[in-house]
Order: C-alpha cells, then structure tokens, then sequence
C-alpha cells in the first residue's frame, strides 16, 4: 500500500467487499477520513480514522476540492442491507465524476458541465453481468451523458478472488479495450486513457466542450 503514497480523503461508494474491505482499508497509512454513503458508517468506524456518511446531495470539504454525493443505482450489500450506494463528484480546478457501481440512468446528464474526467466501471469480477452496473457499452452512454473531456475505465482487471479462475478461467482484461472500442465509435471527442493496474495520469485543467 505504500506505493499508494498520502491520501487526502478515501471515498467509498457501496458496502460490496470488493469495494470496502477492511482488511485492505486498515493497510492504508495516515489518517486519511473515509467518506461513505449513509448506513455504513458504524462499521467503517472500527477502521479508527474520521468517518463522515454523505447523502446524496451533501458535500464535504477536503483541501481544495469539494466531495459531493451523487446517485448511484447499485443492489445493496445483503450482509449491509442498510448502507447506500452513491458516486462522487470531486470539484475543484477540474471535475471528476467517480461512478461507484451503478447502470446507467438518464439522469447522470445532470453532471453535464461539471464533469472533466469520468471514471467509469466497465468490468465484473464474476460471470454474471446483472442488470445493475456499467459494461463497456453502457458505460460509453454514461461518458456522453456527462459530457466528460477524459474517460478512465475502472473495475476491470485487479480483483480476481482465489480459486476463481475454476469458474470463471480468464482474467477481465477485455472491458476496457472494449469500452475504448464503444467510446471511440460513439463520440471520438472524449479521450480514453486506459491505465493498467498501478499506472497513473496527469490531466490538466480544460475549457469544457461545447
């Protein structure tokens, strides 16, 4: 976790175990606060380090930026029936729309204008797609809807529990060469920038497209 480097804030969109997982979360250095949707708060508090729940809607200061929750339509947890799903919109010099899990809905065209950069899920981690989260085509819809400058594609290609390969014996990297394929045939206005697992990138602050 190192490699990680200091963290300003550690935003969590649902309580599924691949996306808060407190074994993984204890290893993270300093006392960065933990944002979380509404109903995973008691739990998250066993982490020792600021919780603050934000509905969406609400918004958090940290640093520079502003954290602000936005829908998410993602099944619950069955284990954390109660905890929420949302995504983030990080504001500051530039917006980035991180989407958490969700499908695709209408409504994310609310963003319009705020988005710079959209990180977007395109993959799963097992066979079953369900109706309830983005794949690379859908995820596609989602970058026009915001009218993102940059896409990233997420989700794909890191979690690949022990054994799995029994069931399911390829690992996701498809997702995101496909999302690029979908994105680039629907709207080759919005660069993809399809980051392997551990790489990073630079996007500097851009005018919005008209």
């Amino acid at each position: 976790m190192a490699a990680i480097g200091a963290l300003d804030a550690i935003l969590i969109s649902h309580a599924h175990p691949d996306h808060f997982d407190p074994t993984s979360l204890r290893r993270l250095g300093g006392a960065a606060p933990l944002l979380v949707p509404p109903g995973l708060g008691n739990a998250a508090s066993r982490l020792h380090r600021p919780i603050e729940e934000v509905a969406v809607g609400g918004s958090v200061r940290v640093g520079s930026v502003t954290v602000t929750a936005v829908p998410a339509l993602h099944l619950r947890w069955p284990l954390r029936p109660h905890a929420l799903t949302v995504g983030f919109l990080i504001e500051g010099s530039s917006g980035i729309y991180f989407a958490g899990d969700t499908r695709f809905f209408s409504s994310m065209a609310d963003l319009a204008g705020r988005v710079d950069v959209a990180l977007l899920p395109v993959g799963r981690w097992g066979p079953h797609p369900g109706p309830d989260r983005l794949g690379p085509a859908s995820a596609a819809q989602a970058a026009i809807a915001v009218e993102a400058s940059v896409a990233i594609p997420i989700h794909w290609g890191t979690f690949y529990p022990a054994g799995f390969w029994r069931i399911w014996p390829r690992p996701l990297r498809e997702p995101a060469a496909r999302f690029a394929a979908e994105l680039a045939a629907q709207e080759p206005r919005i660069e993809v920038r399809v980051l392997e697992p551990g790489q990073g990138t630079e996007v500097e602050a851009r005018p919005r497209r008209g």
